[in-house]
């Protein structure tokens, strides 16, 4: 079976490209995480990870259709893309990713689908990105939902850009104020935590928008810097080790998307009793997990953060 989705503006080589595409786009899609329907005429757009994929979906909505390359409850940091998910790239109007640096396994492809003449945006330095110590840019942009609501307009420009007709900026707006209202949400459910106690140690430099918008301290990492790539040292165990005696800090938040046998063995060298959360960091989660959107990963983020820190007081 041959399927063929119209797309806007296409030149012949990347009709040839669909063509060649749609052979195994039947596959390609059980692969993926979908939630729009193709639309006629409308653009296909790939986000990256299923974060940027519910960012574009809300904002994109039923003017065109949306596949997400990372399949939910994968690290985005070494994620690396099969045959078949090259090749949806290749078939793409519009390609949105986080960017400053995240997509690690997928930048040469990213690169030579731009230099094909595909466009390719990236959200994160749009949104007046933080920075880590070394002077990098913060890619962890979605842990403030000011920002991914920021994000969701910049987005809206470039597929304006593509079809002025769409209804692109007022959907993003839409967005803005439901990710607003989980900000709000998020305030309240932290309300119960004093300013001296928001301390957290995090499996790895994920936190930072977090903090800085919600006035937390990430007073230690468990692997070096933003990528769950690096390995910590000996040296950096018993650094981190010797913070959380001094802090008094019992908790240690890890991710849902990588093991969590460092956090505990870090935990074991403390000796004492030391919780270990998980947190949505990397990817949404699945169906029933409670953060099946942006919106609803924060905000459960905060639940779980507030009644952590919350048991040390």
């Amino acid at each position: 079976m041959i399927l063929i989705i119209g797309r806007m503006s296409r030149g012949p080589k990347t009709i040839a490209l669909s063509i060649i595409g749609s052979l195994i786009l039947i596959p390609v899609m059980a692969g993926c995480s979908t939630a729009t329907p193709p639309a006629a005429d409308g653009p296909l757009v790939v986000a990256t990870t299923s974060i940027i994929g519910d960012i574009a979906r809300n904002v994109v909505g039923e003017q065109g259709a949306v596949e997400v390359l990372i399949p939910i409850g994968v690290d985005s940091h070494d994620f690396e893309p099969s045959a078949r998910q090259a090749a949806l790239l290749a078939t793409a109007d519009l390609v949105v990713t986080n960017g400053l640096g995240l997509e690690q396994g997928l930048q040469d492809l990213l690169a030579s689908v731009a230099s094909d003449g595909t466009p390719v945006i990236e959200l994160a330095p749009l949104v007046d990105p933080l920075v880590f110590a070394d002077g990098n840019g913060d890619p962890h942009f979605w842990m403030d939902p000011i920002r991914v609501g920021d994000a969701a307009i910049a987005l809206a420009s470039e597929l304006r850009a593509g079809d002025p007709g769409g209804a692109w900026p007022e959907r993003a707006q839409s967005y803005a104020a439901t990710v607003a209202d989980a900000d709000e949400a998020i305030v309240d459910n932290l309300t119960s935590i004093p300013a001296g106690d928001r301390r957290m140690v995090t499996n790895h430099e994920s936190f930072g928008y977090f903090a800085d918008r919600y006035g937390f301290e990430v007073v230690g990492v468990v692997i070096p810097g933003g990528s769950t790539q690096a390995e910590p040292s000996s040296a950096e165990i018993a650094a981190l080790v010797a913070v959380m005696r001094e802090e008094g800090t019992r908790v240690i938040f890890a991710e849902t998307t990588q093991p969590t046998t460092l956090a505990t063995a870090v935990g074991a060298e403390l000796g004492d009793e030391v919780e270990i959360v998980e947190l949505f960091t990397e990817s949404l989660g699945g169906e029933g997990s409670g953060a099946e959107t942006l919106a609803d990963m924060l905000v459960a983020n905060s639940v779980a953060i507030a009644s952590a820190l919350g048991d040390q007081t």
